[in-house]
């Protein structure tokens, strides 16, 4: 670590504390590990007062400290002792309030990283003010690999301390890492030594350089949020959190290089943590904590063999990189070798079920160009065809395994996907050209994927890809009859035609208090679960997360109540949930976890709802950003007025119908209008409000609760006539 390059992207801090923090030692034993690690500790403490003394002569001692999109605040801080909102003034008084950690015994380490990470974070929230910084990771992103933590696509997390010169090494690990599935964060050098080996590294690709010198923290802000998010756990619980850290996320800490007094302090942090930390260098081993090992290429592997983590991804041999990591990537326009779908050529994708006799096993069939005889920047047609055979094989279960063609595909590195059906959409870029990805590829990976998530079920896989218009042509009706007759089964199924719903209890690993009820009519907050995948999961599995939950005696049909749903939620919730009303939004609403897409909440002056995703990080009317919303009502609370959904929720006929359903909608950002549009437009028509889209205001219109109200009035908004929501 450079001290140049810390002043330049910090200021000039003095000489006497940035040699103590990057000072090492020859020999480390346990008192000398306990020994820099204080020292470490309250280096980097007298830095951060130091920096927020200089911030508060620029700015004010009232200025007020954080970081950008999220409802914690300083995360660490605010976990690990509720402390919430921070000044320049307040940041200098808790500083200066902590006690110093001793040198003699573990805890004395705990406390110096404990101290350690406190100022870290403080001196990262100081070195936000006035700048456009990258590092911290957003709310938004956590919420948004929820499903992924819980389901162990993501079977857990590496962070990266310190520095590796080697570069042979350090590609092999990004594959290995990669492969495995597993989130990665990076600090220190690694983040440049990293991309000088050409790995891709940001939000698209879950890998996450987190910053120079006290940039490490975010590392340790991120793993705590998860209890927050997902746990409901009360900020200043240290006991409740440390014991959901025991269990989740699973961090293991790669460390390689010398150790300074900084990084030995940021140790026993990522400790508290309940961190493995793998090291190359000659340090004491403790158990599961920390484990020494020279061999770069093993280290990784001896991480989560210590922290106990279990990688599911099966390995396919491919030309590109091909892991959960990939799953964000956007290949543009620029970057694209050849592309099908999106309007802009003939393209369809399909599963379906066949006979014993008509599916071979693992066969896949190119009819017309290979891509290697394809001009760079080609349109082609596409039809990605997969045939499979199983004994439990049934219709109903072809448009779930068929769902699952976009995660699959977009794992590959260099290749992205988008849609299903017939308005699907595929780019491969030069990139995945040059290194030797085919069409036949995709085929390769949709039977891979298939036999991996469904082998259960699925005996025999085959896939077609066609790059022959004329082909395509004559295979496209039958796709478009099958379409047709899934969207007829559809139709039918409907909350009142049904006599079972199911309960989804995949986020308990991670929201121990949730349980999602799903029925025709209502998807799971993950928007990922509908009733079909329900069914299919318990189907697959009879001890999975989805369960069969006859629905019993009815109690209230407008509010969508049943006997059944309140004992099953009851259960689940230890008691702590009594009752739970499907379709309202202000009696008894169903608990949120953390991985909802959408939040529905209450306007100010309780006539109305705004509605607000994850992807926006701007103010709504209420008068809070989605993040601190998200902070107020996951991890299983039950929130009267407020509550997570699926983004497709918005549109369907039991969407909060106790409350008056989607004519109470009043705000919700332009994107999303936009997304949903010709669904949304469509539900409008059949409630007797064509031009209901045009008066729901969004952020170019207003961001706050005046402002609304007024343009309420102007348009006449109907839920102005509608009995107010309390």
């Amino acid at each position: 670590m450079d001290a140049a390059r810390i002043t330049e992207r910090y200021g000039s801090i003095p000489d006497e504390y940035l040699s103590i923090l990057l000072g090492t030692e020859g020999t480390i034993d346990v008192p000398t590990l306990l020994s820099m690690a204080s020292e470490g500790s309250k280096a980097l403490v007298e830095t951060a007062k130091w920096m927020v003394s200089e911030a508060a002569g620029k700015n004010g001692w009232d200025h007020q400290i954080g970081f950008p999109e999220t409802g914690y605040y300083l995360p660490a801080i605010h976990a690990w002792t509720g402390t919430s909102e921070m000044t320049l003034e307040s940041a200098r008084d808790f500083l200066y309030n902590l006690d110093e950690p001793g040198a003699s015994e573990l805890a004395d380490g705990m406390k110096a990283g404990e101290n350690a990470m406190f100022a870290a974070e403080i001196i990262e929230a100081v070195s936000y003010i006035g700048s456009e910084r990258e590092g911290f990771i957003p709310d938004r992103v956590l919420r948004g690999l929820g499903l992924n933590f819980v389901d162990e696509t993501i079977p857990g997390a590496v962070a990266f301390l310190g520095g590796m010169d080697d570069p042979d090494a350090l590609t092999k690990m990004y594959r290995d890492f990669q492969g495995k599935g597993m989130i990665s964060i990076a600090s220190g050098d690694f983040p440049e030594q990293f991309k000088a080996v050409g790995a891709k590294m940001g939000l698209d690709w879950r890998f996450y350089p987190v910053g120079y010198f006290t940039g490490t923290v975010h590392a340790l802000n991120f793993a705590v949020r998860a209890a927050l998010t997902f746990g409901n756990i009360e900020p200043g619980n240290r006991e409740a959190i440390s014991d959901y850290l025991k269990k989740r996320p699973k961090v293991i800490v790669i460390q390689s290089g010398p150790l300074n007094r900084l990084d030995a302090a940021f140790a026993f942090a990522a400790l508290m943590h309940s961190a493995s930390i793998v090291t190359d260098q000659d340090l004491p081993e403790i158990p599961h904590c920390v484990k020494v090992c020279k061999k770069p290429l093993e280290m990784i592997q001896s991480g989560i063999e210590e922290r106990g983590i279990t990688v599911k991804l099966e390995p396919i041999e491919l030309p590109v990189g091909y892991a959960p990591s990939f799953e964000g990537e956007v290949v543009r326009k620029p970057d694209t070798y050849v592309e099908a779908g999106g309007t802009r050529s003939p393209a369809f994708e399909i599963l379906i079920s066949r006979k014993e006799d008509e599916v071979e096993d693992g066969k896949v069939t190119l009819i017309g160009k290979e891509i290697d005889e394809m001009p760079e920047g080609s349109l082609t047609p596409l039809a990605l065809i997969v045939e499979v055979y199983g004994q439990n094989m049934h219709d109903d279960l072809e448009p779930v395994m068929e769902r699952r063609f976009h995660s699959s595909i977009n794992f590959a590195e260099g290749v992205w996907h988008a849609g299903q059906r017939n308005t699907n959409w595929v780019r491969i870029s030069k990139t995945a050209k040059a290194a030797g990805f085919k069409m036949a590829d995709l085929g390769r990976i949709l039977i891979h994927k298939i036999k991996e998530e469904f082998g259960g079920i699925v005996t025999r896989a085959q896939a077609t890809v066609i790059t022959d218009q004329a082909e395509l042509d004559r295979r496209l009706p039958e796709a478009m009859r099958s379409y047709d007759a899934r969207d007829e089964r559809m139709k039918g199924l409907k909350d009142d035609s049904v006599d079972t719903f199911y309960t989804c209890a995949m986020c308990q690993s991670f929201a121990p208090g949730h349980i999602c009820i799903i029925s025709p009519e209502r998807l799971g907050l993950c928007g990922a679960i509908n009733w079909l995948d329900s069914k299919a999961g318990f189907e697959l599995d009879k001890n999975g997360p989805n369960k069969p939950l006859p629905k019993g005696t009815l109690i209230d049909a407008e509010k969508g109540e049943w006997e059944n749903v309140n004992e099953a939620v009851r259960s689940e919730s230890m008691g702590r949930i009594e009752r739970m009303c499907m379709y309202s939004l202000m009696d008894s609403p169903m608990t949120s976890c953390g991985c909802f897409e959408v939040i529905v909440a209450m306007t100010v002056d309780m006539q109305a709802v705004v509605i607000v995703d994850r992807d926006h990080s701007g103010m709504t009317p209420v008068g809070m950003k989605f993040s601190t919303l998200a902070g107020s009502i996951g991890g299983g609370r039950q929130t009267p007025g407020f509550m997570g959904i699926g983004k497709k929720y918005i549109t369907s006929e039991k969407f909060m119908s106790a409350e008056g359903g989607i004519a109470r909608i009043a705000w919700m950002p332009k994107h999303l209008k936009e997304a949903i549009g010709d669904e949304f437009r469509k539900r409008c028509e059949d409630i007797g409000h064509p031009d209901l889209m045009d008066k729901i205001a969004d952020e170019t219109v207003t961001e706050d609760a005046e402002g609304l109200m007024a343009w309420m009035a102007e348009v006449e908004h109907p839920a102005l006539f509608m009995d107010p929501l309390l």
